[in-house]
């Protein structure tokens, strides 16, 4: 499969945008939720799947585990590394490890980067060890996706598109974001649940943020690779 690592061109303005920027109380509410998905790590192995410029690795070295960052974008894993970071650049549908690697797998605000969804979670399922813990954190699909439009009280409308899985290049609700920069692949809830069951996952627990919207932003999923 032929990659495009959209986020070359922007990492720098990435960076900044979720360590200081508009995006940073999303990132840390991205990281609290993360939090209550895969728990105290006790100096297990977890991998990073999408791990940009190493935002959210703090939040998973807090709770006490040994990370590995991967991701497709070889200025941001740059970017991570100078932050001290383990990160190699890879696909997240080809991963450079072997069977079993892990003991979790968590990966952050990513499902709506990936054209393949499916083949992602199977890679996910492979290094992961039997009965290890995958961590899903979303941009939320229902409330969160590209074709949800909020008003200033948040009130959610959706417009036409939000059954269709598929990449999204131009489109007004795109706004002047990362998405607007870089595209977005709409995950209708049913895709994003699915690919992570037919991966081989059993489903522990779903949560959404706790933010001060009256709906939520993001979408959590934990699982684990039975055995």
């Amino acid at each position: 499969m032929t990659h495009r690592p959209r986020y070359d061109e922007f990492a720098d303005w990435y960076d900044a945008y979720v360590h200081s920027g508009v995006g940073r109380p999303f990132a840390e509410a991205a990281d609290r939720l993360v939090a209550r998905l895969l728990g105290e790590g006790d100096g297990g192995t977890c991998l990073d799947l999408g791990c940009g410029g190493g935002a959210h690795i703090p939040a998973l070295t807090g709770l006490g585990w040994r990370v590995q960052g991967v991701d497709l974008s070889a200025r941001q894993v740059e970017i991570a590394r100078r932050r001290g970071v383990d990160a190699v650049v890879a696909s997240a549908d080809d991963l450079p490890f072997g069977d079993a690697t892990f003991d979790a797998v968590a990966t952050i605000m990513t499902t709506t980067d990936v054209d393949d969804l499916p083949a992602v979670f199977r890679e996910a399922h492979r290094v992961l060890r039997p009965g290890g813990r995958l961590a899903v954190v979303a941009a939320h699909p229902c409330f969160g996706g590209v074709y949800v439009e909020r008003d200033a009280a948040g009130t959610c409308s959706v417009h036409p598109g939000y059954r269709v899985h598929g990449r999204v290049e131009h489109h007004p609700l795109l706004g002047d974001g990362i998405r607007s920069r870089v595209g977005v692949v709409n995950v209708p809830l049913p895709v994003l649940l699915n690919a992570v069951l037919d991966a081989g996952f059993s489903l522990l627990a779903t949560a959404e943020d706790d933010g001060p919207q009256p709906v939520p932003d993001l979408l959590g999923i934990a699982a684990c690779r039975p055995g």
